[in-house]
């Protein structure tokens, strides 16, 4: 399966150890150069918001961060080759992703994958998601479900050509972030109609989302809140309604996805 790497130019430390780990794991990858949002023009920034309005199911629009920007237009870049291309399915990397042996496996053909999947989620996300009672099919010894409610994240996933297709033919007034287009169920105009399946276990992770203390790198998305205070993420997190939210979820069979 052909597999893509997106990657900024400036990455070097990024690309060498992404480059290490499927070095070792023997899957080869085609490099894409991501597009930095922190070197458009403050016109072209403006302007891009403006033929995007992030307005969708919103009584007002929601305005786009520049990492949130390029990570979306180097994603767009990514699916538009997949929907010119012949592959039936392809898979798609961030460049912070830490990834486990069997991913060698799954990316070796798509014989495996069932019919008109669209999308799978190969990786972790940072809330909780709920899937489907019974897996769809099993891949060495890790299930893949049905995803049935929003998720988070897109380091890691295999898409199909013809998903690719209907995302790039999508106006640009219902651009989201990337992963927001592909998993947010109220906040995409396409994420309830694609068949999204996830591996539980997953294969890959986000270096963010491991253990304080391991992360390699800062990310290259939310530099625009990088001055923003921890002490209120956390209180957010933490708030009794995001608790309560948190609990029911957890009751009516909302899973976190390990890795």
């Amino acid at each position: 399966m052909k597999a893509y790497l997106i990657n900024l130019d400036k990455d070097a430390q990024r690309l060498a150890f992404f480059k290490k780990n499927f070095d070792r794991l023997g899957i080869p990858f085609e490099r894409i150069s991501a597009v930095d949002g922190r070197t458009f023009s403050e016109a072209d920034y403006q302007a891009f918001m403006q033929t995007r309005p992030r307005n969708y199911n919103r009584a007002a629009g929601k305005p786009w961060l520049r990492g949130q920007m390029g990570c979306f237009l180097s994603h767009y870049n990514v699916w538009k080759k997949i929907a010119e291309g012949r592959e039936n399915f392809c898979a798609v990397f961030e460049d912070d992703v830490h990834t486990s042996d069997d991913l060698k496996h799954v990316l070796q053909s798509d014989i495996w994958i069932p019919p008109n999947t669209d999308v799978i989620r190969l990786e972790t996300s940072t809330n909780r998601i709920k899937l489907s009672s019974q897996p769809t099919l099993s891949f060495r010894k890790r299930n893949l479900y049905k995803v049935k409610s929003t998720s988070w994240c897109a380091g890691a996933y295999i898409i199909s050509r013809k998903a690719a297709q209907r995302l790039v033919a999508l106006s640009e007034k219902y651009h989201e972030p990337a992963d927001v287009m592909l998993y947010h169920f109220e906040e995409s105009v396409i994420a309830k109609d694609l068949c999204i399946l996830q591996f539980n276990p997953a294969l890959c992770t986000q270096d963010k989302h491991l253990a304080e203390g391991k992360v390699k790198f800062s990310s290259n998305i939310e530099f625009d809140n990088a001055q923003a205070p921890n002490v209120s993420r956390i209180f957010k997190r933490y708030s009794p309604a995001n608790v309560l939210t948190a609990a029911y979820r957890s009751l009516s069979g909302y899973k976190r996805i390990t890795f």
